[in-house]
């Protein structure tokens, strides 16, 4: 299913989820590893060759610049209300398509949360050769696509020129991506968690909230 609708903050849920077993350091289930293995490779082949046309430059980065730590940049405090941030890693793509800065972060939950196993991804990508709209718009509204899941798209107001919230449950695991494009520029905030795990509505204001003061920085950067 996917919906789009506004989106808009939610109410605090009083549900409490069901303890889950411990998980390995940043664990990939292995029901949805190839989809989203093949997402990312498809996603960096467009980006470095400039399309399946090859036709009409990027807009521009927007005055936004791919820093050498992504993590020390990025504004988390909403996200350290619920979790907290462990084990920070940063890599930074340079090339004459496209640069790209990533940061990748381990979250422990708070209070029935406590248990490991999930993670926080989050990139700028500054597209310099092709124009990153069609695909964003793609790749962000066809979010349904995977197998067995089920998928929410809103759109977010108010974040670059357009934004979307995702969130997408399988049986075994629970994505929810705020996607923000401006101009030549895509930011992407991603928490991935097992599935049931996690308040799914405070993670989204979560990264919501935490995009709003994020983006003016890396744009001064």
């Amino acid at each position: 299913m996917n919906d789009q609708q506004p989106y808009a903050p939610t109410e605090p849920s009083l549900a409490t989820p069901p303890p889950l077993p411990p998980a390995r350091r940043r664990p990939w289930i292995p029901a949805v590893a190839g989809a989203v293995a093949a997402s990312v490779v498809w996603g960096a082949a467009l980006a470095l060759t400039g399309g399946s046309g090859g036709s009409g430059g990027a807009p521009g980065p927007s005055g936004y610049r791919a820093g050498a730590n992504l993590c020390e940049q990025e504004t988390t405090k909403a996200l350290e209300r619920l979790y907290t941030l462990k084990s920070p890693e940063s890599s930074v793509l340079r090339h004459a398509n496209m640069d790209r800065a990533e940061c990748h972060r381990d979250l422990e939950g708070k209070g029935p949360d406590g248990a490991g196993g999930m993670m926080l991804n989050t990139s700028l990508s500054l597209h310099r050769k092709a124009d990153p709209g069609p695909a964003f718009v793609a790749e962000a509204e066809g979010a349904d696509y995977l197998p067995k899941s089920k998928t929410t798209v809103k759109k977010v107001s108010g974040l670059g020129e357009r934004a979307y919230l995702v969130r997408t449950d399988m049986e075994y695991a629970r994505f929810t991506t705020l996607s923000v494009l401006d101009g030549g520029a895509v930011y992407v905030a991603k928490v991935t968690s097992s599935a049931g795990k996690g308040d799914a509505d405070k993670v989204a204001d979560a990264l919501v909230e935490d995009a709003r003061a994020t983006l003016p920085v890396l744009k001064r950067s």
